[in-house]
């Protein structure tokens, strides 16, 4: 199975939506400026991270693959030919328009997840990789 994603658009507006009522609460809560500017900022810094993270302002994760080879091993690539892998399915979460994923490295210490939202696969990608994750024999 091989699956291809693009930029989510879903993605970036439910970013937005999220930091902006964060920001807009903080600014309701009637605090003082002392405490209002830097909450502010570190929400605003926390939408920079996350929008750099999954796609919208780097480059190397705008697009990528996804695999499963025939050992059950999964493997992800990004638009500029890095890869990771092999690694095992440690979990993942089905939410309506949007899948996380998360991959445990075979030789390494940490975790890997991708949140894949239904507008950056085809229907058909979106179909089988929703089944293979509901396969208990694809879990480590």
């Amino acid at each position: 199975m091989k699956i291809e994603w693009k930029q989510s658009r879903f993605l970036l507006a439910y970013l937005m939506l999220v930091h902006t009522t964060a920001v807009l609460l903080v600014n309701m809560l009637g605090l003082s400026l002392m405490l209002t500017v830097p909450l502010s900022l570190l929400v605003i810094a926390s939408l920079l991270f996350y929008c750099r993270r999954y796609g919208r302002y780097a480059r190397t994760t705008a697009s990528g693959q996804l695999w499963v080879d025939a050992e059950g091993f999964w493997f992800w690539s990004d638009s500029d030919g890095q890869q990771e892998g092999p690694m095992l399915l440690r979990g993942s979460v089905i939410l309506g328009p949007v899948i996380a994923i998360y991959l445990k490295a075979a030789q390494k210490r940490f975790s890997h997840s991708l949140i894949i939202a239904r507008d950056a696969v085809t229907a058909e990608d979106w179909r089988r990789l929703r089944v293979r994750l509901r396969d208990p024999e694809s879990w480590e």
